[in-house]
């Protein structure tokens, strides 16, 4: 009898996570259905138009998900153009979830992780989640990374939602071959300094040759590919 009452618990707890997954679809549904609408498409006239699979972190309880449409359209805006001199744009090639455990990045085996069986397709895939804790000073955090799970060469990006609009920009530099900077100009470069003025700051001349020589490879090396270029979505009603 008290086998029986156990498994019963269990199954009962079972059953109301589903119908709290199942509350909750709705939610995400609707959340990816505005993203989707918001985010801006590549450039036609652009030579290069990369894809970008975006794994965006659901909220806890029915809440959709954690980073707004527009924070993440500003952030692709942003990139795209930084990166026209190169003649490359990005756009949205797929949505998925993360569950809201994800949310909170603490170590090298969290960033590791992200990448478990989700590397797939000659894109460039961008994990959003809500905190990003520096790696390598305690306490501290990021507002994004480009990484690699050791042992392999392959990049990912990972964006804190705290991030300011430049930082997808930024991390794609990484991606595409960059490491930081002590252009005054550039968006590589980390140190406070008041010149030139955050508005007008972008990647370095330097570095955009250093790009091009970056995305030669990457196409080669059937890391990215280039896609058609997409249709501007109505917005959800």
């Amino acid at each position: 009898m008290r086998s029986a009452a156990i498994c019963a618990v269990i199954l009962a707890a079972f059953a109301a996570s589903g119908a709290e997954a199942r509350a909750d679809a709705p939610a995400v549904a609707d959340s990816l259905a505005r993203i989707r609408a918001a985010l801006p498409p590549c450039d036609g006239t652009r030579g290069h138009c990369i894809g970008l699979h975006l794994h965006v972190t659901q909220a806890a309880g029915d809440a959709g998900v954690i980073a707004s449409p527009d924070w993440l359209a500003t952030q692709l805006a942003t990139a795209n153009r930084h990166f026209a001199p190169i003649d490359v744009g990005f756009q949205l090639a797929a949505i998925d979830t993360l569950p809201a455990s994800a949310a909170h990045i603490a170590n090298r085996r969290d960033r590791n992780n992200l990448a478990t069986d989700r590397l797939h397709g000659t894109v460039i895939h961008v994990f959003v989640i809500s905190q990003l804790d520096d790696v390598d000073a305690i306490g501290e955090t990021r507002f994004g990374v480009a990484w690699h799970v050791p042992g392999t060469t392959r990049k990912y990006v990972i964006l804190s939602t705290a991030g300011l609009d430049r930082v997808l920009a930024h991390e794609l530099g990484h991606v595409f071959g960059l490491p930081h900077s002590t252009y005054p100009i550039s968006i590589m470069n980390k140190t406070e300094r008041k010149e030139p003025p955050v508005e007008q700051r972008t990647f370095a001349d330097p570095e955009l040759a250093r790009m091009r020589e970056g995305l030669r490879d990457l196409l080669r090396d059937h890391v990215i590919a280039d896609m058609p270029a997409a249709a501007s979505a109505a917005p959800p009603k």
